[in-house]
């Protein structure tokens, strides 16, 4: 039973210690918002291909604004 505990704890602490180091970044693509997390020295706006722009969370818009490529 203690080998599980120290376990959970050891899990427990890696995912604390990695979620220091990213940052949360907001992708829009076509009119849908996806989230990606990147490192936090890393700025979104680096993220942006092609059709796919990213923004920092503090510049997060309503997906519905975002222009749509029309379909083909």
């Amino acid at each position: 039973m203690k080998k599980i505990i120290l376990g959970i704890v050891a899990v427990m602490a890696v995912v604390a210690l990695s979620s220091c180091d990213t940052k949360l970044c907001y992708c829009y693509e076509n009119g849908y918002e996806q989230t990606m997390y990147v490192n936090a020295d890393t700025p979104c706006n680096s993220m942006t291909r092609g059709e796919r722009g990213c923004v920092e969370s503090n510049e997060r818009m309503d997906p519905g604004q975002v222009a749509k490529k029309p379909l083909e």
